[in-house]
């Protein structure tokens, strides 16, 4: 029975009874708030980087071989600085100022993007294993004391033969410069050749245009071909002459086939050992033997 049918009750409109919220309304209500979460999604959605793009950001600068990166730019940025400044040997301040603010900063350019390549590439990263690090500095360093004894051994045996002599004098920078100087050039040439030219050529054929087959071959074909970059210039020379017989023997030269060896710690133990292989060889090669042979080399 209805509150308005009873007598003494007083009169009441329909209007007055309470009312239930349609189905329609109430959809029209959920409809609009889903359309707003929709809104808020979409607008999220616009922003340039991501959720997970700010995580693999912030995970890239917090690996360890990042901060190795940056602390061997800054040592370029900071040798630059220090042959600049404090250099008053003019041969050298000339041969030194050949490095200009443009290269220095390209090739760590060069450098950065190969780090970027190396790690798309699946290559071993620095400072992520202990055990694989310290097995590959050591046998860098190693080998690249050995290396940096036989080229003097050869050097000595006879140096006109020597594919380190341009038949110019002593082609050393003398001590104490020749620190900063060689360790500068170490640094400098691995960026561009393993950093850059190995690691990049390597991400463009393998991953890019061959999708990962073929991985071993791609590499080592890159390696040897890259190798060749030191020895170039003697190869061509030899070429031009017609000696070829210097030109079959360069490819089995320690020159040669230490490029080589560079190119495997690389694939094995990571990008930094080949720097390290480099900083042992300049070590005995040009700072130790280059500062204190020449009185005995008439120099």
């Amino acid at each position: 029975m209805s509150p308005c049918s009873i007598r003494g009750a007083t009169p009441c409109r329909v209007t007055d009874l309470p009312r239930r919220r349609s189905p329609q309304r109430r959809s029209t209500g959920i409809s609009a708030l889903n359309l707003f979460r929709d809104v808020a999604k979409v607008s999220e959605s616009k922003s340039p980087f991501t959720e997970s793009n700010w995580w693999m950001i912030q995970q890239f600068f917090r690996r360890r071989s990042t901060f190795l990166f940056a602390a061997l730019s800054l040592t370029l940025i900071a040798i630059k600085l220090l042959l600049d400044v404090f250099l008053t040997d003019l041969p050298l301040r000339d041969q030194a100022s050949a490095f200009t603010w443009t290269l220095v900063l390209a090739i760590i350019a060069i450098g950065f993007a190969g780090l970027l390549a190396d790690r798309a590439s699946g290559l071993p990263d620095p400072l992520t294993d202990a055990a694989r690090d310290w097995r590959g500095i050591r046998l860098a360093t190693i080998t690249g004391a050995i290396y940096g004894l036989i080229t003097i051994g050869m050097y000595i045996w006879h140096p006109a033969h020597s594919p380190l002599n341009p038949g110019s004098g002593w082609d050393h920078v003398r001590l104490p410069w020749s620190i900063p100087f060689y360790t500068f050039g170490a640094i400098f040439l691995e960026y561009l050749l393993r950093l850059g030219a190995l690691c990049i050529g390597f991400w463009f054929i393998d991953v890019l245009i061959l999708r990962r087959c073929f991985r071993l071959p791609v590499f080592w074909l890159l390696n040897l071909m890259i190798a060749l970059y030191e020895i170039w210039p003697y190869l061509a020379q030899d070429i031009h002459a017609g000696h070829w017989g210097s030109v079959a023997r360069l490819p089995v030269e320690p020159l040669y086939l230490s490029n080589i060896f560079e190119g495997w710690l690389l694939l094995r133990y990571g990008w930094f050992t080949p720097i390290v292989f480099r900083l042992a060889f300049y070590l005995f090669w040009h700072i130790l033997f280059g500062g204190f042979a020449a009185p005995y080399f008439g120099q």
